[in-house]
């Protein structure tokens, strides 16, 4: 009786403790920051966050009342655990607290998604209270970059002091961020208050701004999905509504026509400034050597490695000074036909295309089992430079082998089948600008998954994709829908 008591009081709680948890996660983040910057490390952060998942995961384990989802996931996670330890300890296992820490981050996005589905299944106003956690969290961040810019703690998104980031520290997991919470609000918002109330344009307004003003190419990509993605699905939905899709274009447009005096562009100058001078060096040694070709039809074996060579003599300095992690593991001759003999610098100092060279020599040289279960993430450190993957799909590959990387696919793939089933069972019944929002945010999140590695093993953006699939799954197999719904909202 007592334990009934007690589960029903905590299911009546359960929306305050799901908005508690979405509040929880900028504040965790601004806490990360100035522990980083008054120079204390991340251990009480790294303890706060594990602590946070523990709790979600033990919130959500009590209440579930079908527990063979957190069985076999707890399967799967520790198989796959196993196997990628046993692969580490074959090519030698160097810090196995940092590696197993890391697989726990890449752990959380999955785990949190089952445990919000869960409380979402035990009382439906724990989704009202994740897309409210969506539009507080954005107010959080932008009221966080004002205070930043007004107490002159701005750290800003690059070393020359342009780009808004407020008191957070990854600048692509927080332009993942920016891009999925305004579509969610927007449209919250635009439900409740209207697109003449003050709130909408305060929303809609500070998210594009925040997105605009952090710099990176992907945040503008962002700004436009949301803009224009809500404008495009206002019109599908119902045509009479296209005066309230102008006003998305509008604001949509009224931040991309100064594009040209973005933090975006302003980078982007400087960097192909920067190359630009580099590759002018490295022409004129190229050019007094007169390096013979390298492929050339009708000539002899014995000619070609005489021209061989004359390339790697000429070329040394240029890859010793670009490339001298690559020379020092890899060996120079070697480093040179990874590269095609190139002397282009963007080619040589191109950081995600580099860090994918270097993972994929690292795995050639590891045991066979690496390919199946990944290689420790230490060993991708080199001299104090860190050769990670910059892109996350690739990340887990090389972290954890096919079975890693096939299990986090087939986890998402799960949710990208359920809204393409839905669309092509009643796609007027599912497809309600409600759930564009959470479409567009997903949409980015994978985007941003797909070219840098800011996702899926950053749990302050991971939590946001865990809480997109969840309302996946909560407007495709439980929300009940009327027989109007193709049409109208509730």
């Amino acid at each position: 009786m007592q334990k009934n008591s007690f589960r029903n009081k905590l299911l009546s709680k359960l929306p305050l403790l799901v908005f508690a948890l979405f509040i929880l996660q900028p504040v965790m983040d601004v806490i990360s920051f100035w522990m980083d910057r008054c120079g204390m490390g991340n251990s009480i952060t790294l303890i706060l966050r594990m602590g946070v998942l523990a709790a979600t995961m033990l919130l959500g384990f009590y209440l579930s009342e079908s527990k063979r989802i957190y069985y076999a996931t707890a399967g799967v996670l520790g198989l796959i655990l196993l196997c990628h330890v046993f692969a580490c300890v074959q090519a030698g296992y160097r810090s196995p607290f940092t590696d197993l820490t890391n697989f726990v981050r890449v752990a959380q996005m999955p785990i949190t998604a089952i445990c919000l589905i869960t409380m979402i299944k035990q009382n439906e106003d724990s989704y009202k209270a994740m897309r409210y956690g969506f539009l507080v969290n954005l107010l959080i961040i932008i009221a966080v970059e004002i205070l930043a810019g007004i107490t002159h703690t701005e750290p800003h998104t690059y070393m020359d002091g342009k780009g808004v980031m407020g008191w957070f520290q990854n600048t692509n997991s927080q332009s993942c961020i920016l891009s999925m919470l305004p579509a969610v609000a927007v449209v919250l918002v635009m439900q409740r208050k209207g697109m003449k109330s003050p709130a909408f344009w305060i929303v809609l307004l500070g998210g594009m701004g925040a997105l605009y003003a952090i710099g990176p190419r992907l945040s503008m990509i962002g700004l436009a999905a949301t803009g224009l993605g809500l404008a495009l699905c206002i019109v599908i939905i119902d045509r009479k509504q296209w005066k309230k899709a102008v006003v998305f274009v509008v604001a949509t447009f009224a931040f991309l026509a100064f594009i040209g005096s973005s933090p975006m562009m302003h980078h982007q100058q400087i960097y192909e400034t920067v190359q630009g001078d580099r590759q002018e060096t490295v022409d004129s040694i190229v050019s007094q050597a007169k390096l013979p070709q390298m492929k050339e039809e009708g000539v002899s074996e014995n000619e070609l490695e005489v021209r061989k060579e004359a390339w790697i003599k000429s070329l040394t300095p240029i890859y010793e000074k670009y490339a001298p992690d690559f020379v020092e593991m890899f060996g120079l001759e070697k480093t040179m036909e990874i590269y095609d003999y190139t002397y282009v610098i963007t080619d040589l100092t191109g950081a995600r295309n580099k860090k994918i060279q270097f993972s994929r020599l690292l795995m050639d040289d590891s045991p066979a089992s690496a390919r199946l279960f990944g290689l420790e993430l230490s060993r991708f450190t080199v001299n104090g430079n860190i050769y990670d993957v910059e892109n996350d799909f690739h990340g887990i590959y090389f972290l954890y082998g096919i079975a890693g990387l096939a299990a986090m696919l087939v986890f998402l793939g799960y949710f990208v089948w359920l809204i393409i089933r839905a669309l092509i069972k009643n796609w007027k019944q599912y497809f309600t600008l409600e759930a564009a929002g959470w479409g567009i945010a997903l949409v980015m999140c994978l985007i941003h998954a797909y070219f840098t590695a800011a996702i899926l093993r950053r749990p302050n953006a991971s939590f946001y994709l865990s809480a997109v699939l969840a309302a996946v799954y909560y407007l495709v197999k439980i929300k009940k829908y009327s027989v109007s719904a193709g049409q109208k909202e509730e």
